[in-house]
């Protein structure tokens, strides 16, 4: 079998990661030969220049939305005759939607990574323009497939898959707490862009206020974004909340956490499957999430963590709480969160999922 992948670039980011894991897996199988083509030439795992049954392409757009991409797609598609296409993105899906159904090659459209569509918005627009040339309607989420509307003959769900390889060569506690200047016995971390779409208001909000009754307890927020600067200038007086950034070694962090915190705003987005949960959950720490999209697909309310209603700071404080105070219900979520990855969002299970889905096409 010779499948096309086609995607913006690989920089270091979640769904670039995925796509590396899904790769490398199949590279291991002789029976697929696969193109992976990028829109842009960032690579930032360099790994993919050892695969060999992968071959790159690189096709550089000049302006974000070159027009000529779309005839070079059509070369490419005429040399390497894939008998399936499969898109990770929404402007790879928009270029090469329309080749497929001219050319009669299968497309597996991997547009859906997220559980909010509103009309007009881009993704609607895309998804709009995409959907019906698509003979698969690939998503990670059971409610970004109903966001989306996509055609319930055509859409599967594959959830995304974790690597435990990434938890073995972790640093040391005692080193990444020196480093981060980090000396509470408590650590409550939230992972995410600080954008609008994210809640940090409201788990910042928790963090003031816990932190005014304790001295045992720091908050850390980890990732970039527009928002950034407001929120430090906002709580630079509060020594117990540490905005570090985007770093490099979450793993190593994320193993101090005693509770994990993914918050979301759903006026402006919906989680599809969180990268950011997975990874805390598979470090046995209980998540406290925001109730809706493919959050409450991954947390099990209860049980390996609390799924909470919006912009609610009262329930956040309240679960932050119990669970620094009660180890015992701490650890049992945190085995139960182990659990729930290893049995269903493992990459293995992924990646399975995705040879059967080639596979099925093909016959």
């Amino acid at each position: 079998m010779k499948a096309l992948i086609i995607t913006d670039n690989l920089i270091k980011g979640g769904k670039e990661r995925r796509l590396l894991e899904f790769l490398r897996f199949i590279d291991k199988d002789d029976t697929i030969k696969t193109t992976l083509v990028l829109l842009k030439d960032r690579i930032e795992y360099p790994v993919v220049h050892t695969l060999k049954n992968a071959k790159l392409v690189i096709v550089k757009r000049r302006i974000k939305k070159d027009p000529t991409v779309y005839f070079t797609l059509w070369s490419i598609c005429d040399k390497y005759k894939p008998d399936l296409v499969h898109s990770w993105g929404t402007m790879p899906s928009v270029y090469i939607s329309t080749i497929c159904y001219f050319k009669r090659i299968p497309f597996i459209n991997g547009i859906i990574v997220n559980a909010k569509c509103s009309i007009l918005s881009e993704d609607w627009i895309r998804s709009k323009l995409t959907f019906p040339f698509s003979d698969i309607i690939l998503g990670n989420s059971k409610a970004g497939i109903a966001a989306y509307k996509a055609n319930k003959n055509k859409a599967i769900v594959i959830y995304n898959g974790y690597n435990f390889d990434r938890n073995i060569s972790l640093a040391t506690v005692a080193s990444v707490k020196e480093k981060y200047e980090i000396n509470t016995n408590y650590i409550i971390g939230m992972i995410a862009a600080f954008h609008p779409r994210k809640d940090y208001e409201t788990f910042l909000k928790a963090a003031d206020n816990i932190t005014k009754q304790r001295t045992d307890v720091t908050f850390i927020a980890i990732g970039d974004g527009p928002l950034l600067k407001l929120y430090k200038n906002k709580y630079q007086q509060n020594t117990q909340i540490k905005f570090l950034g985007k770093i490099n070694d979450v793993e190593s962090l994320i193993q101090l956490f005693t509770v994990g915190v993914l918050l979301t705003n759903p006026k402006k987005h919906q989680e599809g499957i969180s990268n950011a949960i997975l990874e805390m959950m598979a470090q046995k720490i209980p998540v406290i999430g925001t109730d809706g999209g493919g959050t409450s697909e991954i947390i099990v309310d209860g049980k390996t963590g609390y799924l909470i209603p919006e912009f609610s700071n009262v329930e956040l404080e309240k679960y932050i709480v119990q669970l620094i105070e009660n180890k015992e219900l701490n650890e049992e979520f945190g085995n139960n969160a182990f659990q729930r990855v290893n049995e269903v969002f493992s990459i293995h299970q992924m990646c399975s999922k995705m040879v059967e889905l080639y596979h099925s096409i093909e016959t």
